[in-house]
């Protein structure tokens, strides 16, 4: 549907774009373009204050007098005019990261604003990548399994630990498979994953005996717990977007209410089998984390939709951001190993963004992934199960801590080495 303009003399979109913005000859083609880049970049999951910079500066290469207003579910775009603005209303949702279309959508970007490309052409382009078939179920699945196991191995688990993770993670890909053919399901998968994902958890015990509990459910829902929502949410906040940060940040509170109800369910449903006593874990020795790094770079290449060929710039990101962390926590606290982490994530990312003229989230979101507050937002979300409001509200707190340190390197990384000028 075309997008419906605000102050207009007809119901047209033509008409309006004809009769009331008589700029040059060329003005329709870059209108169209700019609700193309806007819807696109939208869909696939950029934050906020980063559409409205990439619309801004490419029409600014047209020397069009935009100004964006952009939310997790829709844009306003008003374009100046001598008689007055004119306005176009999108309701656009915000979707899943896909960092191959991102990365494609950011060249185009940068070409039109170094004026190598013309709008018609652009055009063209941003149609063509909207319009490619997302992946097979196969690697959706894929993407769930194997981001779930190495995370087991990230919070110092066992064989069994392990093997339950794997269970979960792929328990969660099926659901996502099948909830993917299931129209507006609201947070329905959230609180069906957490549900089975809690009864495996629960109840694996029986089969594999004794083991930390809490481990193969945290691994198997960190690619469900909002990080990413998280992080941008603050970071929106940061960068003076309050009305697209506060509904970013709703929408985090309500995954986390799905997800709660739906681990207290499962839970519930585990119960009916007598339980082992849970026991810490025995960890696997450390030189497990180099293949689990392989791994998780590889579920995060088809998790965040990336290139095949990016695989090795997802590999290196994951190795920095773990490293990076660990280091920073061992020899400063707890909160500096992320914000470490993430400076060096952002340093990273510009950096390959002014070589490789790419996007640079194809190396901060990967790390970001690993350095969300995974496991301490299950941690709440367990004290609040086990009605332990003191220590779930301490835990709440503390992720957000760490939320606030991520955003507060990737700030600190932009002021080291400034974003290339048309991401």
């Amino acid at each position: 549907m075309s997008p419906t303009p605000l102050h207009q003399p007809k119901n047209l979109y033509d008409s309006v774009i004809t009769e009331t913005i008589a700029l040059d000859v060329g003005q329709d083609e870059i209108v169209q373009l700019l609700l193309a880049m806007g819807r696109a970049l939208h869909e696939l999951g950029q934050a906020s204050h980063k559409v409205e910079r990439t619309l801004v500066r490419v029409a600014e290469s047209f020397h069009i007098p935009l100004q964006v207003f952009v939310v997790p579910t829709g844009q306003f775009l008003s374009i100046l005019r001598p008689l007055g603005p004119v306005t176009f209303v999108l309701r656009v949702q915000s979707g899943g990261i896909d960092l191959d279309r991102l990365s494609q959508l950011m060249r185009i970007a940068d070409r039109l604003t170094r004026g190598s490309l013309t709008p018609v052409a652009a055009r063209a382009k941003i149609d063509a990548i909207m319009q490619r078939p997302p992946r097979g179920r196969l690697a959706t699945v894929l993407a769930y399994t194997l981001s779930a196991a190495p995370f087991s191995v990230f919070f110092r688990g066992g064989w069994i630990e392990l093997v339950v993770s794997t269970c979960v993670g792929l328990a969660v890909g099926l659901l996502a498979v099948l909830f993917s053919r299931v129209r507006n399901n609201g947070r329905a998968f959230e609180l069906v994953a957490a549900t089975a994902a809690a009864f495996i958890a629960g109840s694996a015990d029986e089969i594999l005996g004794e083991y930390g509990g809490w481990i193969p459910l945290a691994a198997g829902l960190i690619v469900l717990l909002p990080g990413i929502m998280l992080v941008d949410a603050l970071e929106e906040l940061a960068s003076g977007q309050l009305t697209a940060g506060a509904s970013r940040l709703a929408g985090v509170g309500v995954v986390f209410l799905a997800l709660t109800l739906g681990a207290v369910t499962g839970y519930q449903v585990a119960e009916l089998w007598p339980k082992i006593r849970e026991v810490e874990a025995a960890h696997l020795p450390e030189w497990f984390l180099l293949p689990a790094l392989g791994i998780v770079a590889v579920g995060s290449t088809l998790r965040f939709r990336a290139a095949p060929s990016d695989l090795w710039v997802i590999f290196g990101a994951s190795t920095l951001a773990l490293v990076g962390s660990r280091i920073g926590t061992m020899y400063a606290g707890e909160l500096a190993g992320p914000f470490l982490a993430a400076t060096l994530l952002g340093i990273a990312g510009n950096f390959y963004a002014r070589a490789s003229r790419r996007a640079a989230e194809l190396v901060i979101v990967p790390g970001i992934a690993l350095l969300v507050p995974g496991s301490i937002g299950y941690r709440s979300l367990e004290a609040f199960l086990s009605q332990d409001t003191d220590h779930g509200v301490d835990s709440a707190f503390r992720m957000f801590l760490v939320g606030i340190a991520l955003v507060a390197g990737l700030l600190f990384s932009n002021s080291l080495i400034g974003e290339r000028s048309s991401s």
